[in-house]
């Protein structure tokens, strides 16, 4: 029976959502905290499989404390994020906390209480999900599903490869736009969207390992790959932005594929129309790369200011759409179809105006 902790200090919140996810929930267990050492409490002492947090506890950010906490535990506990002040809210800081996903609760489209079952169900299926593949690779490190097996072999015999160092690294995010509605049109049918999900993130882990990328993370519905992770670039990058962007196109086309087989089935569960499609976002910049953390909890990733530039490219694209930024359309002039896109402003921690480009379909 998955146990369920729902984090609030609210207590008519956790009263009402606790009866909601009892009664609604497949033989759940759901445990209660009030507070953030509550939480803590709970979660050393019992195994927790999705956490249900508000934002706002007895502190602004307390259940980012919680969602830390429950990840340094066990990385794959899932968590989901709720809060009715959206402002408050950094969602990119609370993703690269490690969360599945997060909620505003007063969305005035959406019963809060209906999108948090059906989030969590799906994030338990993912949990599962990522058991299994933990469980049947036992003969290789957890780091494995990362990397190509090829590429794998070349870590097993040089290890400094993983070794936090500053590098050119060409940036890709993907992230299916309409997931959330996906979600809650087939709520009493969540297998038909952790299926879906599981074949997209299949796809994409397969692209990126075609293309000589590394797969930094599974980000909910969104997938983080990297190009030009390992070695020192020997031409400035430029292969490594045409693998990203081929790798790019290719995902592009295989969703659009998965789309119409899944559409079909789909369309038997739900009289609603279902609009989803991939956005992308591709940058190239100096991050700092490499394994971070100790043990069974370390993490190939890239740290620094180009990697949220590369997540609000993503977030500008729309159904379909790659987005490229001006250092990766130098790279790959000549060799890929662009369109101008614009103008991007606003980047955290990145001052200026910035160009955007986008690759036109094949």
């Amino acid at each position: 029976m998955p146990n369920v902790l729902l984090v609030d200090d609210e207590r008519e919140n956790v009263s009402s959502l606790s009866r909601y996810l009892t009664r609604r929930g497949p033989a759940w267990q759901v445990l209660v905290a009030y507070s953030e050492e509550e939480a803590f409490q709970i979660l050393k002492g019992t195994p927790i499989d999705v956490v249900l947090t508000d934002l706002v506890i007895t502190k602004d950010h307390g259940g980012i404390e919680v969602l830390k906490y429950a990840k340094s535990l066990d990385p794959l506990t899932m968590v989901i994020v709720f809060t009715a002040f959206e402002r408050k809210l950094d969602r990119y800081a609370a993703f690269e906390a490690g969360a599945f996903d997060c909620i505003q609760k007063n969305n005035p489209n959406v019963v809060a209480a209906e999108e948090i079952l059906v989030k969590a169900k799906s994030a338990l299926q993912f949990r599962q999900l990522a058991k299994q593949q933990i469980e049947t690779s036992d003969r290789l490190s957890s780091l494995k599903r990362y990397f190509d097996p090829r590429v794998f072999e070349r870590l097993a015999e040089n290890p400094d490869l993983l070794t936090l160092r500053s590098q050119v690294v060409t940036i890709c995010f993907w992230d299916i736009r309409g997931f959330s509605k996906l979600s809650e049109s087939l709520g009493h049918y969540p297998r038909l969207v952790s299926d879906f999900l599981r074949e997209y993130l299949d796809a994409a882990a397969s692209v990126i390992f075609e293309y000589d990328g590394v797969l930094d993370k599974f980000i909910g519905d969104g997938v983080l790959g990297l190009f030009g992770a390992l070695d020192a670039p020997k031409d400035e990058g430029v292969s490594d932005a045409e693998h990203a962007v081929g790798a790019a196109e290719r995902l592009r086309t295989i969703f659009g594929e998965l789309l119409t087989t899944w559409e079909d089935r789909w369309a038997m569960y739900t009289p609603q129309v279902i609009d989803v499609g991939l956005g992308c976002g591709i940058h190239t910049g100096e991050v700092l790369v490499g394994n971070v953390g100790s043990g069974a909890r370390d993490q190939f990733t890239v740290l620094g200011p180009h990697v949220n530039f590369a997540k609000r490219l993503e977030a500008r694209a729309g159904k379909g759409e790659i987005l490229i930024s001006a250092p990766t359309e130098a790279r790959v002039r000549g060799r890929v179809e662009m369109t101008d896109a614009g103008i991007l402003e606003g980047v955290k921690n990145i001052a200026g105006e910035f160009r955007m480009f986008a690759v036109t379909p094949r």
